[in-house]
């Protein structure tokens, strides 16, 4: 794997994608699940839109499935994954722990401001600390709901 400035750039893109995608096609979120997120620290709920999926799409670009490969992403199965206020969930795993645990990201990408941002942050973090041990996943793991 090359330094994380050469990854950066494609996993950027690929993200940008990926949440205009679900901001075209995605749901919106009903009253409970807009509360959620406020109580998680979103200052934005209304933005959220959720796409139900029955795998999470890394396998379409050869870099990002190999950097999520390779820090540990893929050892078990990804259950759902945060793009600013765009969501992938796989349908077989929802829960309100899934949910409150993206809608703690939601919060994270407005605190840092950007997908770029939040991607440049986040990559530093499971690249040095891998992921499950990363601060930003760390955190989102404090937030998460009962069943």
């Amino acid at each position: 794997m090359k330094d994380l400035n050469s990854y950066l750039h494609l996993v950027v893109l690929w993200a940008k994608k990926h949440h205009d995608l679900i901001q075209e096609q995605g749901a919106e979120l009903n009253e409970e699940g807009m509360e959620m997120a406020r109580s998680v620290g979103v200052a934005e709920p209304e933005r959220i839109r959720i796409m139900l999926v029955d795998e999470i799409p890394f396998q379409e670009d050869p870099v990002v499935y190999s950097l999520a490969k390779s820090v540990g992403m893929l050892s078990g199965q990804v259950s759902g994954i945060t793009f600013g206020h765009s969501i992938y969930i796989v349908k077989a795993c929802q829960s309100a722990r899934l949910y409150s645990h993206e809608f703690r990201h939601v919060h994270q990408y407005e605190v840092l401001g950007s997908i770029g941002a939040f991607m440049d942050v986040y990559l530093e973090q499971v690249m040095t600390f891998g992921y499950h041990q990363a601060p930003l996943e760390k955190d989102a793991r404090q937030f998460e709901a009962g069943p």
